[in-house]
């Protein structure tokens, strides 16, 4: 389906997608604080696995889990954020704007 502006009427439409941008960034950066806060955990379990393996398993583990942990809260909170952000978009923001009259709008629902 094509989008038409309702200003000119130009096929060259683009959708923005601001929510979605906005909502990822926030999102990554809340899940890596929570994974931060929650690589203290991961650390002491990778040090716990490693702990098998001797002093530098210890130390190696430890790292590992707590990498781990922001990465995981990061991608996981980031991709929560985008979905959210994207919803956001379609039903509240004006998401699409048009490259001839630089008319910004939202498509009615049908």
């Amino acid at each position: 389906m094509t989008i038409h502006c309702p200003n000119c009427g130009s096929p060259h439409v683009i959708s923005r997608n601001v929510g979605r941008k906005v909502g990822g960034t926030t999102g990554a950066a809340a899940g890596a604080a929570s994974g931060a806060a929650g690589a203290l955990s991961g650390a002491k379990a990778g040090a716990l696995v490693g702990a098998m393996v001797g002093p530098a398993g210890i130390t190696i583990g430890g790292l590992s889990g707590a990498v781990f942990g922001g990465l995981l809260g990061g991608t996981t909170f980031g991709v929560a954020g985008a979905k959210l952000g994207h919803e956001i978009d379609q039903k509240m923001l004006d998401n699409y704007a048009c490259c001839a009259c630089e008319c910004t709008f939202r498509p009615h629902a049908e």
